[in-house]
């Protein structure tokens, strides 16, 4: 029972499906062009129990570059020797992408708060709220694991 306890005290890391990488994507893009590394270390430091796996990042590139909704372009760093991929959100894309924004935002409240406590997903990148059994409330604790 304390390993359970522990669980909901402390959740797991939990790892973005498409849809929710394609909202981090698009709302970094919506501030500034970015690189695909830098999107990656963006999200664990704006969201610490959050993260994005490369295979899934870039198969968000590749759903937003497919839509039309990204372009990229080479930038040259004076400490790299080679040039980065820059992302960048196309004009025509801004309001579909502002639009995302507020359920996305309503996703990351409902679950990183302190009572977020589900890493498995029943679909790619969605944590539907567990159903209480019969006679509990949702969101209590039994007794000491609060």
């Amino acid at each position: 029972m304390a390993a359970i306890c522990a669980f909901f005290e402390q959740p797991p890391i939990q790892h973005l499906g498409l849809e929710l990488a394609v909202c981090w994507i698009l709302e970094r893009l919506l501030v500034h062009d970015s690189y695909p590394t830098a999107l990656m270390h963006d999200l664990s430091d704006a969201h610490p129990k959050l993260r994005l796996s490369e295979t899934v990042l870039q198969q968000a590139i590749h759903f937003l570059d497919h839509e039309g909704a990204i372009s990229s372009y080479s930038q040259r760093c004076p400490s790299r020797g080679r040039p980065r991929r820059m992302l960048h959100l196309l004009d025509d894309h801004r309001g579909a992408a502002q639009a995302l924004m507020p359920p996305w935002q309503h996703w990351l409240e409902e679950n990183e708060g302190p009572s977020h406590s589900s890493a498995h997903a029943s679909g790619p990148g969605f944590n539907p709220a567990a159903h209480p059994a019969p006679g509990c409330r949702p969101g209590v604790l039994p007794a000491g694991c609060q």
